[in-house]
């Protein structure tokens, strides 16, 4: 059941942004093997540039063409590495460049991350890298 809810949680997370999919944007969206195990209520697509204000003209072309439904309109990632996000100001820094940053605990406190744990140690619940962690999806 939390599973459940967690992956409509997600799911309505891309809604909102991307919008209801149609056949028209997502052709084989109704032949999928779950198509209609859930519904959601139409939403409009919310423009990129206002989910990250922040982001460059050429961020949001990029992420764009990343955040698309039907998998056949999604733009490689060879080509994406082409694309002119990759070329202009600010270049990219090697990782030992950057700064390390602090992280906010519960009561409000910085403190520092510890860069030599592994990231899925970080991230997420190790136990989801091992096949035969079924607990783990089912609970």
């Amino acid at each position: 059941a939390v599973y459940q809810r967690r992956v409509r949680e997600q799911l309505y997370c891309v809604l909102r942004v991307l919008g209801t999919p149609t056949s028209e944007i997502w052709p084989v969206m109704t032949s999928l093997p779950d198509y209609n195990k859930i519904t959601f209520d139409h939403c409009d697509p919310i423009p990129l540039v206002e989910v990250v204000p922040e982001a460059s003209t050429e961020a949001v072309d990029l992420i764009s063409q990343f955040l698309v439904y039907n998998a056949a309109d999604r733009l490689p990632a060879a080509e994406a590495l082409l694309h002119s996000w990759f070329f202009i100001e600010p270049l990219p820094a090697h990782h030992s460049e950057l700064p390390i940053p602090t992280r906010q605990n519960k009561k409000g406190a910085a403190h520092d991350i510890d860069i030599d744990i592994p990231v899925e140690r970080k991230m997420c619940n190790p136990a989801m890298f091992n096949v035969n962690a079924k607990s783990v999806v089912e609970s």
